[in-house]
């Protein structure tokens, strides 16, 4: 579940896309030349190398979901039963409703974020959730509010 690949090394150049790419994934080879003052194809080969490397999971829009008819954002604390964290897991990820989920340490074992349609739909998922096979326990929280979302990381920071 948590195989943690090995980080490849960061140089200016791969920090310097990757910002331009989280601000504009549809930025193309061109632009980022442009900007950058490198060769295109070293841009196109260092964009695939990141994607190969794993550094760039994917190229994505990011979507409000409560805009698209999931205002119902919950938070899940799971306590799996003993040797049960991989099964419970997958159980979970299947589930299309589930859109974070991170394995914890403390009292719960995972955490899941969840979007639903309707207070009903989450009261269904939530009980197929608590009585699913492995889950010794699970604590339901609604999210109230979206105060943050940030995906972007500053890798010149790190």
């Amino acid at each position: 579940m948590d195989e943690r690949p090995k980080a490849p090394a960061l140089d200016d150049l791969d920090k310097k896309l990757i910002t331009i790419l989280q601000d504009d994934a549809r930025a193309s080879a061109s632009e980022i030349s442009r900007k950058t003052g490198y060769n295109e194809n070293t841009i196109r080969y260092r964009i695939d190398r990141l994607k190969r490397s794993g550094v760039i999971k994917e190229f994505t829009a990011l979507l409000n979901p409560r805009m698209i008819g999931l205002p119902i954002a919950a938070i899940m604390m799971i306590t799996t039963e003993p040797n049960q964290l991989k099964e419970v897991f997958e159980r979970l990820a299947i589930l299309d409703e589930t859109k974070h989920i991170l394995q914890a340490t403390g009292k719960h074992d995972l955490i899941v974020v969840a979007h639903y349609p309707s207070m009903d739909a989450m009261n269904n998922a939530s009980q197929k959730i608590k009585s699913m096979a492995g889950v010794k326990e699970a604590e339901i929280h609604l999210a109230t509010g979206m105060i943050k979302v940030d995906t972007k990381f500053d890798v010149n920071k790190i």
